[in-house]
């Protein structure tokens, strides 16, 4: 049987309204800041340029595609996500721009899903509004990343604490984020392998997160880095979702995530 990737009139307005915003609204700017090389020139004009992208698109009703519209956001599914991604990304600045950028736009999905009322207002409504920066950390460089049952960064609960070690690399926007989602292992005997990890809420900067440096990649030399972990506290109302429910946890958020990567 055929599949039909036909869009909704609906739907196919939505995608042209953020080809013409792209195209219209943001590659000018963006072109006139590769230009003037403003990145490395004018700071302030470089972050006044973009907030005034983020304020348009907000004012034309294109913010937060993915999220619902209770909290400010479109209300798209993920195959309609998908279409805005490949729109959005026909530019460099366009996912951020519309607010749906990785990795915060699956750590959105994820804390709206997992999180706590308090953990949705202290860390969710800050990425919405686009005051903050998180990071997603899972990948280790001494296992396979493809199979997170093999996670070896570790904790174990001291009172009402945890204690982490570990090693992390290729971990987006560590650099700057606010927040990090981290995965570890806290179960050592479970039932089923995929019940061993938890995730927890880092709060960023923290002793015992330490970043050993930013690698190398062809998309250049910054973006994602070497976190090494050692002896890191952390208060058990971090905990994201419940005790040896992080594999979980992580199917929910890459599997989306994935998708839009692709399209972007």
């Amino acid at each position: 049987m055929a599949i039909d990737f036909s869009l909704s009139e609906e739907l196919e307005d939505v995608r042209l309204r953020i080809r013409a915003f792209i195209d219209d609204v943001v590659r000018p700017v963006e072109d006139h800041i590769e230009s003037e090389r403003l990145a490395e020139t004018d700071r302030r004009a470089y972050g006044k340029a973009l907030m005034e992208l983020r304020a348009k698109a907000r004012e034309d009703g294109l913010w937060l595609p993915h999220m619902p519209a209770a909290w400010g956001g479109m209300g798209l599914g993920h195959v309609e996500l998908a279409m805005v991604q490949a729109e959005a990304a026909r530019c460099r600045f366009g996912p951020w721009v519309l607010n749906c950028q990785a990795p915060d736009e699956g750590n959105m999905h994820t804390l709206l899903h997992w999180g706590t009322d308090d953990q949705k207002e202290r860390y969710l409504r800050p990425l919405l509004e686009g005051n903050a920066w998180s990071c997603f950390a899972m990948t280790e460089p001494e296992v396979a990343g493809s199979d997170p049952t093999l996670i070896r960064t570790a904790g174990y609960p001291d009172g009402e604490e945890w204690v982490l070690n570990g090693h992390k690399w290729f971990i987006s926007n560590a650099h700057r984020a606010s927040f990090a989602i981290l995965i570890a292992r806290t179960e050592d005997d479970p039932e089923l392998p995929q019940a061993a990890n938890t995730a927890f809420i880092i709060d960023l900067p923290a002793d015992g997160w330490t970043e050993v440096r930013q690698i190398e990649t062809m998309h250049g030399s910054t973006g994602h880095s070497e976190i090494l972990i050692e002896d890191l506290r952390v208060h058990e109302r971090q905990m994201l979702g419940g005790r040896g429910q992080g594999h979980l946890l992580g199917q929910y958020r890459l599997g989306p995530a994935r998708l839009a990567h692709c399209m972007r």
